[in-house]
């Protein structure tokens, strides 16, 4: 086992671990700050290695399946050269394995399949139902004790909405509807599974 005990030098290691080999597949990782530091201090000798998914999850928003990826497990997702999510990803490694990693890539890939599957799961029921559908259940998500219900406050959004609209010369029932089905993804199970990713979905 080895040990790089300076914190600056396990950070430029990584850096340059992960673009060379993100470069080798012709991609680029998706590297925030946040991860980065995450994988600084987790390992104290880090190893990259390759590993993917099955092509079909990406079918699922790219914004689930990075999240997935980075916080779930900490990998690094990857870009191809026109900006594409690559089923590809890198993960940072504590070990030099004799086999070359293989048996750490596969076994990589087997626990991202799992919550890609969950994630793919939660996506297609999603779609089976409008969003405009999951606006009445708003009424059962609390906003703030004293304010009401997230219902409560998207009517008062949606009227505010509108006066704006009236004032900017906007359409006003796209304003109005926009406002209707802003907090809707509150209901989805994709965001009772990733609650990070209201809004966007």
């Amino acid at each position: 086992s080895f040990v790089e005990p300076c914190y600056d030098a396990r950070r430029a290691r990584i850096d340059t671990e992960l673009k060379a080999r993100a470069e080798a597949l012709n991609a680029t990782p998706i590297m925030p700050d946040d991860l980065l530091e995450e994988a600084y201090a987790l390992t104290e000798w880090q190893v990259i290695y390759e590993s993917q998914f099955e092509k079909e999850f990406l079918q699922v928003p790219e914004e689930c399946l990075i999240l997935t990826m980075q916080l779930n497990q900490k990998y690094f997702a990857l870009r191809d050269a026109e900006g594409r999510l690559m089923n590809r990803f890198l993960l940072v490694s504590q070990l030099e394995a004799k086999d070359g990693g293989a048996a750490i890539s596969s076994g990589n890939a087997r626990v991202v399949r799992a919550r890609l599957a969950d994630a793919k799961f939660f996506y297609d029921q999603d779609r089976q139902e409008k969003l405009e559908t999951r606006v009445d259940g708003l009424k059962h998500v609390v906003y703030h004790n004293k304010l009401g219900s997230q219902a409560e406050r998207m009517l008062r959004v949606k009227t505010m909405a509108g006066l704006f609209a009236d004032l900017i010369g906007a359409d006003r029932a796209k304003a109005e509807r926009a406002a209707m089905l802003a907090k809707a993804d509150l209901r989805t199970l994709m965001v009772g599974e990733f609650p990070e990713l209201q809004g966007i979905m």
